[in-house]
């Protein structure tokens, strides 16, 4: 196998382990600490899954950095309006208790029933904006990271540096 091949594949696991996690993750965070409510743990790490699996195929185009920048808001606007409709009990897919973001009641609530806090928008979008951000330095910091280290066995790695463990 070729080294750029291997970097290749270094620059895509590193995408998919630290992309997917990072992006959801902080998308959760300001979903939440703007007023969201958060979907089930099975609804978040299936959104890892995807994502991660998202992360990795584009982590192998040759992108410019503003290109991943928008993709990353965008992929913020996705993971909102996903957290906003699988929300569990309080999402638009399941309307028991009348979940909206700007917090009125629903008439299929029932009487007394808790509403979650007013969304704040301008919360909302500079929140989605810093996780997208986020997302974008975490992910160009791994892929570098990972384009940098060079494989055990190669011959720029040199064997001096391997514990022998007693094995011959």
């Amino acid at each position: 196998m070729d080294t750029e091949s291997r970097r290749g594949r270094r620059r895509s696991a590193a995408a998919a382990l630290v992309g997917g996690p990072a992006a959801v993750g902080l998308g959760l965070v300001a979903h939440l600490v703007s007023g969201g409510a958060a979907p089930p743990t099975v609804v978040v790490a299936a959104l890892v899954v995807l994502v991660s699996l998202l992360a990795s195929v584009a982590a192998r185009a040759p992108v410019a950095p503003w290109m991943v920048a928008i993709a990353s808001g965008a992929l913020q606007q996705a993971l909102h309006l996903a957290f906003t409709a699988l929300a569990g009990p309080n999402g638009p897919l399941f309307p028991a208790t009348g979940h909206a973001h700007h917090g009125a009641t629903s008439p299929a609530a029932p009487a007394g029933a808790l509403q979650g806090a007013p969304v704040d928008f301008h919360l909302l979008v500079v929140a989605h904006i810093a996780a997208a951000l986020l997302t974008v330095l975490a992910l160009t910091a791994a892929t570098r990271l990972a384009a940098s280290l060079r494989a055990p066995g190669s011959p720029q790695y040199g064997h001096e540096a391997l514990p022998s463990a007693g094995i011959p």
